[in-house]
């Protein structure tokens, strides 16, 4: 493949969020009452900009993800992980990110 349909991927890893009665995001829960890690990757036709750890992302499913994590991942690498479909402009509350870092850190 040419050089010239590269593009820059990233590697980015979050937790489902769902919103609450209020409308602010929170950590979304499973039915066993864990939270989980899961990775995604810009793809060729993602919206949007990365601005940073606490900003939701749309997967291509429109789940809402909190992204805590963000990483190069090499071109050729790319298909081992799922593309988001955008980044969305709002953020999680500073106490849900932190939540959400603290179970990155332990996993």
């Amino acid at each position: 493949m040419s050089k010239k349909n590269q593009y820059p991927v990233q590697k980015f890893t979050g937790i489902p969020v769902e919103a609450d009665a209020g409308g602010k995001y929170q950590l979304k829960v499973d039915q066993h009452g864990t939270v989980k890690l899961h990775t995604w990757r810009t793809g060729k036709h993602t919206k949007g900009k990365y601005q940073g750890p606490g900003q939701v992302m749309l997967t291509e499913n429109n789940l809402p993800v909190v992204i805590l994590a963000a990483e190069p991942l090499a071109f050729k690498d790319r298909h081992s992980e799922t593309p988001l479909q955008r980044f969305l402009t709002v953020k999680v509350t500073d106490d849900v990110l932190q939540q959400g870092l603290v179970i990155l850190e332990n996993q």
